[in-house]
């Protein structure tokens, strides 16, 4: 099959479903609709049980799993190695992430809608940037924690690049994860990956997170992981 711009597929078995996947992964983005059920481990675990969710599948192997409502995915892995096979006449689509070790596998559950497609990037320009408010918080640390000094900005490190580090009042390290508009689970997981890492090099380390808004998950999850959420405009 070559691939038109956008190609929709209806009634996709478990080997077509198979087939598909392993043709088109990192060279489109796949979408499956059908119903499913979840199951996640790492450093935690989860379940979800049998509905009808949409599956995004990215050219770079990030994996989303999305429900009837709400803008967040219910499940995600960015950058993952993903696998699918068949199991007792029903595919399976696995995600892997190696550092850290996480699997989400995604079990169909029934025939699927497949579309699949090629999309491209281009240049977003924001009248207002994340690299504002980068630029205030250094230009006065004290906004994030009284006393607090300004260490880097833009520190680079495997899992990405942190946004603005400084030394608090007891000298830990504490780690600004900026987000200029909304700050959604998303930038919480990004703030913990950059804990976790400086942990492991014995460096102690707390996590901020900087943004106008916060959405009610994130802050949950904020407050549940030992983090701190810090309500900040340009």
């Amino acid at each position: 099959m070559s691939l038109s711009r956008v190609e929709y597929l209806h009634d996709v078995s478990p080997e077509e479903l198979q087939y598909l996947i392993r043709k088109w992964f990192r060279t489109a983005t796949l979408i499956v609709v059908a119903k499913c059920r979840i199951h996640y481990k790492g450093r935690a675990s989860s379940e979800a049980g049998e509905a009808s969710r949409l599956v995004i599948i990215k050219e770079d192997g990030t994996v989303l799993v999305h429900e009837g409502t709400g803008r967040e995915p219910i499940n995600w892995q960015p950058k993952a190695r993903v696998l699918v096979r068949v199991v007792k006449d029903r595919a399976e689509i696995v995600a892997i992430r190696s550092r850290p070790r996480e699997e989400l596998r995604i079990e169909i559950l029934e025939h699927s809608s497949v579309l699949i497609t090629r999309l491209t990037t281009a240049k977003f320009i924001l009248e207002k940037s994340e690299k504002d408010l980068v630029d205030k918080i250094a230009s006065n640390p004290s906004l994030i924690e009284e006393g607090a000094l300004l260490v880097a900005r833009e520190v680079t490190t495997p899992h990405g690049r942190i946004d603005v580090m400084l030394r608090g009042r007891n000298g830990e390290v504490v780690i600004v994860e900026v987000k200029r508009s909304l700050a959604d689970v998303d930038s919480v997981y990004q703030l913990r990956r950059y804990i976790e890492y400086y942990k492991s090099l014995g460096v102690s380390a707390r996590g901020v997170v900087a943004a106008p808004k916060i959405s009610p998950k994130a802050l949950k999850l904020t407050y549940k992981l030992g983090l701190r959420y810090v309500k900040i405009e340009v």
